[in-house]
């Protein structure tokens, strides 16, 4: 099952996409694929799939659906470019992404396993249809009688003959019994009601019927005609009683299956750390203002794991072979928007119980799905397949980024370059300079049996400026002489570092004076540098993907059918889909794309961009 909406996501894209491609192969691959990128293909399925599931910016003007296309095809080619590099650099194998895609498999083997279970075992026949076709066209008012108890419900059934008998009978107030009255519309009520109340005639009386949360005995009043259902076209009803004649059935399947599998399995939680945790979050909403549905917070989850800082390791659940920390559960509690009542916060042990229940009895559903193989069959392979190539172009992105940082000198340059006002921060060091390894050795010798800098650098120092100046140097901004001014500036007055080899031999120096103040003082300079990092890094970080990609797609190599790829009709309307799992929760029914296209226009660099 899937459900759709729309939404808008601003994808920054270059129109740059009828460059870069590599010129088309004579031997071609099965005419069901669009694309080769090195030695993966994109075959016509999963672009249709990644282009009708997923939003993207303007898609919806009809002038730019090719080029929408091709954004999305060369995107695609990208992202398994970086699959495949991943995969060369063992990435893989590493716990983190192992543990991501674990989750993406456990969820498919569970959902498949509803297909197995329940909806394949559940028919509707036309009879059955076309009976609800009937019922649906009117609806019932009826009289009825609640109770608490069956055995309250069934004393007093005793006393009712009649019709009459039903209007009049006494209800004590020890019953704990309501009287009223109540419109029956078809597939809006609870099913034994509804089966009830359109079997009966007017003035009957029901037995005792066990719906929801208590007993009821009913007599019809009167039937009208329902307006909605008659307006529509017999099509439209038919199918809508179908529908929902399945989904009763697959309820009611569900519901014995789950019992069913669940028997003799191993799930729980430990009293001590689930109450231990339950109180700490109970303590941090009780201390949010009231304000209908309150979330938990980042804020609320550091106040939660201070509470619980001693436990926060210890075991609170166990599902088979899978065990939840305290750290874990909390973890998860707020990964997936974990919501009370302002107003009932005291109904939270409730609710956090029951929502361990249901993840306990997911993962007992998913370990069975994996223990039958169902994560194997062809259709969730191929979907799999589609997740795996993701998640393993986003760890070989997130392995380019770490590669990438930036420095206080080339964020003032980058400030300096965007304001030539800004106060660069200056360092004043003295500095010995050696010719050669062996005087600096023996000049550090010197320093190590008490010799003043001073006097060190008047005898071995190889510069004579330096010499008459005692190695003393003027101010000069951090960003030049690197690493030297880099190194000064996280260094305190006094201390001392090297040596280091340059150009003209071997140094070592000591930091005499750091120079910061400005207008604003060292505050607003850290903050404008911190902000300056970030955009620095994000510039850096696309850059090194661009030139990554551009030399990977020159090694590997591209291919676009782009004949096959005009021949495909695709909607206009951008999606944001999800994909309803068997036995609950949801996820995103194809992986995400992200826009990369710039890399087809840069020529690819000659030296290897990471290791």
């Amino acid at each position: 099952m899937q459900i759709f909406w729309r939404s808008w996501l601003a994808f920054s894209v270059v129109a740059a996409w009828w460059c870069g491609a590599a010129v088309a192969q004579a031997l071609r691959p099965s005419p069901n694929v669009v694309a080769k990128a090195g030695e993966l293909y994109v075959t016509e399925k999963e672009f249709l799939q990644r282009f009708e599931l997923l939003p993207a910016l303007q898609r919806s003007r009809k002038s730019r659906i090719e080029e929408s296309k091709l954004e999305l095809l060369y995107s695609l080619i990208a992202e398994k470019l970086l699959a495949q590099e991943a995969r060369e650099r063992k990435l893989d194998r590493d716990s983190a992404f192992l543990a991501s895609f674990e989750e993406v498999r456990k969820l498919l083997a569970r959902d498949q396993l509803y297909r197995e279970e329940v909806r394949s075992k559940v028919s509707v026949s036309e009879q059955e249809v076309r009976r609800g076709m009937v019922e649906a066209q009117r609806e019932i008012l009826i009289s009825f009688l609640f109770f608490d108890k069956a055995e309250d419900a069934a004393f007093v059934r005793k006393q009712i003959k009649t019709e009459r008998d039903f209007d009049r009978v006494r209800i004590d107030s020890s019953l704990h019994a309501v009287r009223d009255t109540a419109t029956v519309i078809w597939s809006d009520a609870q099913p034994a009601i509804e089966r009830t109340a359109y079997r009966l005639k007017k003035g009957e009386i029901s037995g005792v019927i066990n719906a929801g949360s208590g007993y009821y005995i009913l007599k019809v009043e009167r039937t009208a005609t329902n307006a909605f259902y008659t307006s529509l076209q017999p099509s439209v009803l038919y199918e809508r009683v179908l529908v929902k004649l399945r989904e009763r059935k697959e309820e009611a399947r569900l519901s014995e299956y789950v019992k069913e599998i669940l028997k003799g399995r191993v799930g729980y939680s430990k009293p001590a750390p689930f109450k231990r945790l339950g109180l700490a979050i109970e303590k941090a909403f009780s201390n949010t203002p009231p304000s209908g549905k309150v979330a938990l917070s980042s804020l609320m989850v550091q106040g939660i794991q201070r509470d619980c800082s001693d436990v926060l390791n210890d075991t609170l659940a166990v599902a088979g072979a899978r065990m939840w920390t305290v750290a874990d559960v909390l973890d998860q509690l707020y990964t997936k928007g974990f919501n009370v009542d302002s107003v009932s916060v005291k109904s939270l042990p409730a609710l956090l119980n029951a929502q361990v229940r249901v993840w306990v009895q997911q993962e007992l559903l998913a370990q069975e799905g994996s223990r039958r193989g169902l994560d194997q069959y062809p259709e969730v392979r191929e979907q799999l397949d589609m997740w795996y190539q993701s998640f393993l172009a986003q760890w070989m992105k997130l392995a380019l980024k770490r590669q990438i940082s930036v420095s206080d000198p080339e964020a003032i340059s980058f400030l300096q370059r965007s304001d030539s006002g800004i106060v660069v921060p200056r360092v004043r060091i003295r500095e010995l300079k050696t010719s050669t390894l062996d005087h600096m050795q023996q000049a550090l010798t010197d320093l190590d049996n008490g010799k003043s800098m001073e006097d060190v650098i008047a005898r071995w120092c190889s510069d004579p400026d330096l010499r008459r100046r005692k190695g003393i140097s003027d101010a000069f901004p951090i960003f030049e002489r690197s690493p030297i001014g880099e190194l000064a500036w996280q260094m305190v007055p006094g201390q001392r570092y090297g040596p280091l080899k340059d150009s003209t031999g071997f140094v070592y120096f000591e930091l005499l004076s750091k120079q910061a103040k400005g207008e604003g003082g060292d505050t607003a300079l850290a903050s404008r540098l911190a902000t300056a990092k970030k955009e620095l890094f994000q510039m850096k970080e696309k850059r090194t993907m661009t030139l990554f990609l551009a030399q990977v797609g020159a090694a590997r190599g591209f291919d676009i059918y782009q004949d096959r790829l005009m021949k495909l009709e695709v909607s206009p309307t951008p999606m944001m889909t999800f994909k309803i799992l068997g036995f609950g929760g949801r996820m995103f029914a194809v992986p995400f794309v992200d826009p990369q296209i710039e890399w087809l226009n840069v020529t690819p660099p000659s030296e290897k961009i990471v290791f």
